[in-house]
């Protein structure tokens, strides 16, 4: 009797730790699934929300801000056509760009906030411009558009639409964002692989 009872006792707890488990798996399912079918009416609220968008913002910001995404779509242009060498090349030229920055017309929290994306911007470009294996350097364009697309939204430099398109698929499915001058969608994180992988989340 004992020995049955210590087998009927085994049993049930073995069936309590499969239904915990099959249960634990059904509610982390959904979140998986969500993730991998994002839609293109969500929106990129989490990097949004810690924006600042500054008013009585000088022309010649303005100006000067517009005048980086030209380095920024040729640094994307390099990954979309998956050249390492030339990602280098303009990572290094995006850099020098920076450095004539003119900030004596920024004030205030204008300035503040410039110096943080610079910081983090002129960071990962240097990472790009040293880097010999593209998919790290695909990390580092994660986070030169991330402060891109804070520049663009905090100091509302562009006079032409831009996009914010975003991949599911990018940093081992992690999803990335970047910014197009097109609707079109050519991702930079993906390369020939992929080129037309992503949807556009946001016209800037």
């Amino acid at each position: 009797m004992k020995i049955k009872s210590v087998f009927l006792m085994a049993f049930s707890f073995a069936i309590a730790v499969m239904i915990a488990s099959c249960s634990r798996k059904k509610t982390e399912s959904p979140a998986h699934h969500d993730k991998e079918n994002i839609t293109a009416t969500d929106t990129p609220t989490s990097i949004a929300t810690e924006i600042k968008v500054f008013e009585n913002v000088d022309a010649s910001v303005k100006a000067q801000i517009s005048n980086l995404f030209a380095n920024y779509f040729a640094l994307n242009n390099s990954f979309i056509e998956d050249n390492n060498d030339a990602a280098k090349a303009q990572a290094k030229t995006f850099l020098d760009t920076f450095e004539k920055f003119d900030m004596s017309k920024l004030v205030g929290d204008q300035m503040n906030f410039y110096h943080v994306q610079l910081a983090k911007i002129t960071t990962s470009l240097k990472s790009i411009s040293e880097s010999v294996d593209i998919e790290e350097s695909r990390t580092q364009l994660s986070i030169v558009s991330e402060g891109m697309y804070a520049l663009v939204k905090a100091y509302h430099s562009n006079e032409a639409e831009l996009y914010y398109q975003f991949c599911p698929m990018a940093m081992n499915h992690e999803g990335a964002y970047w910014i197009s001058e097109t609707k079109q969608i050519l991702n930079p994180y993906m390369g020939q692989r992929m080129l037309t992988c992503g949807v556009t989340k946001e016209k800037l």
